[in-house]
Order: C-alpha cells, then sequence, then structure tokens
C-alpha cells in the first residue's frame, strides 16, 4: 500500500489530492461545456464525476467494483468465506447459503465453539504455568475459534437487518393510529362541548338576539347633544361586553369538568 492509499484509509484522512483542480474558473468552465453539449476536453473531462458502476440485474451478473478510501469495494453485499480470508474453518456443517442446509446449524457450531474455547483457554492457563514459552500456539487457536464465531454471527446480519426495519415500520404505524385517535377524540370532545353549550345557551337566553342599529345621521338636525351620543356609545359597549363576558362564562364552565 502506498502513501497516498494508507493515508485515505486513516481515521482522519486528509482530501485527495486532486480537491485543487476544483477551482472557480474550472467548475465554472465545466458548467458550460456540459451546457453546450459538447465533448468536454481534457482538462475538464477529469472534472465531471464518474458514471454509477453497472451492478448487473441478473443474479448471474458479476458485481461492479468502485474505489472509497483507498479501498476497493464490491457493488453486491457478500459475506466473504473463511477460506477466502486465509482463515482456517472450524464449521463441520454445511453454510445456510447452501441448497439445503438447515438454518439453525449455527446453534449447534456456536455451541460447539464456545465449548471449544473454554478448552482452550484451560490448556493456554495451564501452559502458562508449565511452559510458558508455547503459549503463542494456544492464543492463535482461541483467535482462529473467535474469528469463526464472529464470521457465525455475521451470517445474522441481513436476518437483524429485515427485523429492525419491521419494528421500525410497525411502531411508526403505531404512533400514526394513536395520533389519529387522539385527533378523532379531541373532535368528538369539542362536538359534544359545542352542542351542550348551545343547548345552555338556548336554554337561557332562547329569543335572545343580537340588536343592530340603523346609523343615525347628525347632519339636518342642526346642533345635537354630542354627550348623549356618547353614552348610548358607552351604554351599548357595556351591554356587547356583558353578553361576551357571559358567553365566555358558560364555555368555561361547559369545558372545566372534562380538563
Amino acid at each position: 500500500m502506498d502513501d497516498q492509499s494508507a493515508a485515505l484509509s486513516s481515521a482522519f484522512p486528509p482530501p485527495p489530492a486532486f480537491y485543487k483542480a476544483y477551482t472557480t474558473e474550472a467548475t465554472t468552465a465545466l458548467a458550460n461545456a456540459l451546457a453546450s453539449g459538447e465533448p468536454l476536453p481534457q482538462d475538464l473531462a477529469c472534472l465531471s464525476p464518474p458514471s454509477p458502476p453497472d451492478a448487473g440485474a441478473g443474479p448471474d451478473d458479476q458485481p461492479a467494483t468502485y474505489r472509497s478510501l483507498g479501498h476497493r469495494w464490491s457493488t453486491r453485499d457478500i459475506l466473504p468465506t473463511l477460506t477466502a480470508l486465509g482463515i482456517p474453518e472450524l464449521l463441520s456443517n454445511a453454510s445456510s447459503d447452501e441448497t439445503g442446509a438447515d438454518p439453525s446449524y449455527r446453534v449447534s457450531e456456536l455451541k460447539q465453539l464456545t465449548k471449544s474455547l473454554l478448552i482452550k483457554y484451560l490448556e493456554l492457563v495451564g501452559v502458562m504455568g508449565i511452559s510458558p514459552e508455547q503459549f503463542p500456539d494456544r492464543v492463535e487457536d482461541i483467535r482462529i475459534i473467535l474469528i469463526n464465531m464472529h464470521h457465525l454471527l455475521n451470517e445474522y446480519r441481513p436476518h437483524q437487518a429485515r427485523e429492525s426495519l419491521i419494528i421500525m415500520m410497525e411502531e411508526q404505524l403505531e404512533r400514526k393510529h394513536a395520533q389519529i385517535e387522539k385527533t378523532k377524540r379531541a373532535c368528538e370532545h369539542m362536538e359534544s362541548v359545542l352542542s351542550s353549550l348551545d343547548t345552555m345557551m338556548s336554554a337561557r337566553a332562547p329569543n335572545h338576539r343580537l340588536e343592530i342599529k340603523e346609523p343615525r345621521s347628525v347632519e339636518g338636525d342642526g346642533m345635537r347633544n354630542i354627550d348623549s351620543l356618547r353614552q348610548e356609545s358607552s351604554g351599548t359597549e357595556s351591554k356587547l361586553l356583558k353578553q361576551s363576558k357571559e358567553r365566555d362564562s358558560l364555555v368555561w364552565s361547559a369545558l372545566a369538568p372534562n380538563i
């Protein structure tokens, strides 16, 4: 691995070296060239992003590869086998990916690997007391057993992803159904309150109507008493205010038992 690949695969990789090519002038020229529809010149072709890799539509099509952060990745998520990784495979039963394989084989395999792990740990403890220089072999055996167990657990990832998605969708449906029911109950409560309020208003003032007086002209009669007009207007406002307060008190009295 060269220095650039090592830098890109680090925990905090630096920006790639070609970011310096994206200047204001270069991006403007690229936009103009794309708008014109003409072939891009050589100095602008590197600024255009590559097309997405073609993964193939059929199950027998070979997956495409792409590079990211100094590593090559496949467009198809495939769990590599232990043999492909160069790790000794300790699994005795057939893999679940094979035809006719029993999906419950992982349980028995994990139990056997756990027992083997305990035995290897006891061997390591015994070797450390008798011949400490022989511990690397026992540690390597423990490492291989743990890698095999980890590989078995990784085979549960697709099932875990599907179940997690199902749980999330069920929670969203329950939450939306609860919101709809809450809205329906609130609407029914308001309808009942308004109905009871209408009944109370009709029982208390069956013939109550708001009187609207015609505007009276102050012209043509000479000098009128302005104070009398102000007193009449003040009396009307106080009457309307009293009616509003009475209506508000009825509303709050109707809503108080349900709050």
